[in-house]
């Protein structure tokens, strides 16, 4: 409010001084002719002269006037253009808001297709095709406990059982590619949340929401779990875990 009311105060100043300026320089003609030509020797100048004498009375009023109306225009075209921008920067942020709201929803939808695939990861592992030490109506008990909401709960047995097993490298690789089916599932589960990482960096500004992905989610750690496994990440993210039972 105070820089309009400046601006505002700078074009009346501009404006009341180009009317001064022309007050006195009319008056300066009209005392002219009044006390040193005389109306009526005027009159009898030749039309030539008369237009003569206006041209060159009015010309440096006219330039004034074009100076001020030049730096009139100057001051509309820097408040249209940060008008303009202000409006753009507005734009760009409901357009991220709106992405940001996307990505939310989208986010709610893949966390549980990445628990259901770390679901059937568990069984394929400790069902009755791996060790059966978990057996069908108990898996299907942690099944209707993931689906009530707790989408992650799988993802959390699996980053435990690691943690249990991070000393032991073959163990570690028979359980997330010792055959085709773990395979496939650890495959998928690293390229679909491979995506969601994508997906997040596209709206994330300040990368404060990549970080809390990789580094504060069940789901970020055990894709680094992964990718460590599969010779895709030096920095071993379960070297620092205890044994936790979920």
């Amino acid at each position: 409010m105070d820089n309009e009311d400046t601006e505002k105060s700078r074009l009346d100043w501009r404006i009341m001084f180009g009317l001064t300026i022309t007050t006195v320089w009319m008056g300066t003609g009209i005392y002219y002719i009044t006390r040193l030509v005389g109306w009526t020797e005027f009159q009898r100048l030749p039309t030539a002269d008369i237009g003569s004498f206006f041209e060159g009375a009015f010309a440096p009023l006219a330039f004034l006037w074009l100076v001020i109306g030049h730096f009139m225009q100057q001051k509309e075209i820097t408040a249209n253009t940060r008008a303009t921008s202000l409006q753009e920067q507005s734009t760009r942020r409901l357009e991220l808001h709106s992405r940001r709201d996307s990505y939310f929803k989208l986010l709610g939808l893949v966390q549980e297709q990445l628990g259901s695939i770390a679901g059937f990861h568990y069984i394929s592992i400790y069902g009755p095709t791996g060790t059966d030490e978990v057996s069908l109506e108990k898996f299907s008990q942690l099944r209707s406990e993931a689906s009530t909401g707790d989408h992650s709960l799988f993802i959390r047995l699996m980053v435990s059982e690691a943690a249990n097993n991070r000393d032991n490298p073959e163990v570690l690789r028979d359980m997330l590619f010792g055959t085709d089916i773990r395979t496939r599932h650890s495959e998928n589960f690293k390229r679909t949340f491979g995506r969601v990482l994508e997906a997040a960096e596209s709206v994330d500004t300040d990368n404060m929401l990549c970080e809390a992905l990789l580094d504060g989610s069940a789901a970020g750690l055990y894709y680094r779990i992964i990718r460590h496994v599969a010779g895709e990440e030096e920095m071993n993210p379960i070297s620092g875990l205890r044994t936790t039972n979920l």
